[in-house]
């Protein structure tokens, strides 16, 4: 087994429930307790579920709801294995090591007093260290009174360690129960790595546990167990924090997963604080990222059966994968391995559907134009959701040949509906001109620009307006005159029509003619156009001046 292996098994089974599952607090025995004292309190609760009777509660921060007996039994039998009790016993309150008859932190938290705990331990660790009352670098910088905590006489060095732990772990324990649902004030996250942290760099704490292990003089335990639970300790804190930021995403609540994870970017808890801190994230991020690994999957092997269905699949993926996709992001960094593993596996997967779909589907079909449009669409939204420059690379490449595709098969006037054969605007195109003495010879080319049945209607629809203003024109010419000027004459009548004529001019110049020009200039930029021109080529089926065969 490596080093690396021992640290990570040290804590194992660590998560926001570490408190309510912690066996000392749901058996309610301390933690000096025998392995008689643990048989005792097994053959106590077999009593209690024989009889009915009711499991007695710790007194010490108890459990809401009360634990059930399996929970008991579970907690017995955790008790029972030396290294998951030690687990426990590190995450549950020390007792001072003095030789005190009690200790009065542990007796104001069976009392319900957390807070007169707190200032007890505040008061303790700060005379251990022999720094003043409220210095910052000191394990009891704050106070909760709203008084400061007067250093009693110094004590001794094991029951500063002791203190430093438990202040750690009520503020944790706390925090978490509010996490959980419990009633309180939204917990200061930063304070609470900020206790860690010195529980972390607080040798006094480490020579404690080493003494504890000895203590329980169990073979199955060696006083190396200590430094790798302190090396093990700053990943397991933050795995609990990133269980918390997934809880927080999941239930929408952004602001509650930033001020943690805002906590545990800036907790200082050594060296290995951020490369543990991304580990923790990852895994809590795996689940979102396993489930994006199954719909890509399963959306690629129904491709692979049914290759029509490929377009489907690939929008299916991208439409099914934005949520999960989305939460990895709020967590992740942008260059975190899991988070551009995921990007591109959704924007590799949804072009191998393309892929499979476009090699079976049937370009002579009349919905071919609106398949490759939507492939366009689709395929976009993979080179978006693409994370590494490779990937990327990949996309765009593809999508630049269906741009290139997309010309013929789109209405070039509207750019957005399926080309109709049948509605296509054709313009010929002569070039390559050799003049002889007696013969002059040319090549011809018939261009046709692609158009939709709603562009080619629209601009009937201009025509026939056109012919009905012009006829208004002269309707209301003869008939205005003659309602207003009966006995005048024709001469009226004539004036009218003039103007009429007149103003049927200028509707077909500045409104009929200008639609016709913008429409010929958006034509001359139709690609196969532009490209004939730029060799020469000109508008018409033959040169200027030279008659039809």
């Amino acid at each position: 087994m490596t080093a690396q292996d021992s640290d990570a098994d040290a804590l194992p089974r660590v998560s926001a429930r570490i408190y309510r599952q912690n066996a000392f607090r749901v058996t309610d025995l301390p933690l000096s307790s025998t392995g008689r004292d643990i048989r005792r309190k097994a053959d106590m609760l077999a009593v209690i579920e024989k009889t009915g009777g009711q499991i007695p509660t710790s007194d010490i921060l108890p459990l809401r709801p009360a634990p059930s007996a399996g929970d008991v039994r579970a907690a017995l039998d955790r008790l029972g294995d030396p290294r998951q009790r030690l687990v426990d016993e590190f995450f549950w309150f020390w007792p001072a090591e003095s030789g005190a008859a009690r200790d009065e932190g542990i007796a104001a938290l069976a009392a319900g007093d957390p807070d007169g705990a707190l200032r007890h331990w505040t008061a303790a660790a700060v005379s251990g260290t022999g720094a003043a009352p409220g210095d910052a670098d000191t394990p009891g910088d704050a106070d909760t009174s709203g008084e400061p905590a007067a250093p009693s006489e110094p004590v001794a060095a094991g029951d500063a360690a002791s203190a430093v732990h438990n202040i750690a772990v009520l503020e944790h324990l706390r925090a978490l129960e509010v996490e959980m649902g419990a009633e309180g004030e939204q917990p200061d996250w930063a304070s609470v790595y900020s206790r860690w942290g010195h529980v972390l760099h607080d040798d006094r704490v480490w020579d404690s546990l080493v003494a504890r292990i000895r203590r329980t003089a169990d073979a199955r335990l060696d006083v190396g167990l200590a430094p790798r639970i302190r090396a093990a300790l700053p990943g397991a804190l933050l795995s609990i924090g990133a269980e918390i930021v997934v809880a927080a995403i999941g239930d929408g609540d952004d602001d509650r997963a930033e001020r943690q994870l805002t906590a545990m970017r800036a907790a200082q808890l050594g060296d290995g604080a951020r490369e543990a801190l991304g580990t923790a994230l990852r895994a809590a991020g795996e689940p979102w990222a396993d489930q994006v690994g199954e719909l890509c999957e399963e959306a690629v092997r129904l491709a692979t059966d049914t290759r029509a269905a490929g377009l489907d699949q690939a929008a299916h993926i991208l439409d099914h994968s934005a949520g999960p996709l989305a939460r990895l992001d709020r967590m992740l960094a942008p260059d975190d391995s899991t988070r551009v593993r995921t990007h591109d596996k959704i924007a590799l997967d949804a072009l191998r559907c393309l892929l499979l779909f476009d090699q079976a589907r049937d370009t002579s079909d009349a919905s071919a134009a609106r398949d490759h449009l939507r492939m366009i669409e689709v395929i976009t939204r993979a080179e978006r959701a693409a994370a590494s420059e490779a990937v990327r690379g990949r996309l765009a490449e593809n999508r630049e040949i269906l741009d290139k595709a997309s010309i013929r098969l789109t209405c070039w006037i509207c750019h957005e509906k399926p080309a109709d054969p049948g509605a296509a605007i054709t313009r010929w195109m002569h070039g390559d001109v050799v003049r002889a003495v007696r013969e002059l010879r040319w090549n011809k080319v018939e261009v046709t620009v692609p158009r939709c049945r709603s562009c080619q209607r629209g601009e009937r629809g201009r025509g026939w307006l056109a012919a009905l203003r012009c006829a208004l024109y002269f309707v209301v010419a003869i008939s205005l005159p003659t309602m207003l000027f009966t006995s005048a004459g024709g001469g009226y009548i004539f004036l009218a029509v003039l103007v009429a004529f007149f103003a049927l001019i200028v509707d077909l110049n500045v409104v009929v003619g200008s639609a016709g020009r913008r429409q010929r200039e958006h034509i001359d930029l139709f690609p196969p156009i532009v490209e004939l021109r730029e060799k020469g080529w000109r508008n018409g089926e033959r040169p200027l001046g030279v008659g039809g065969a």
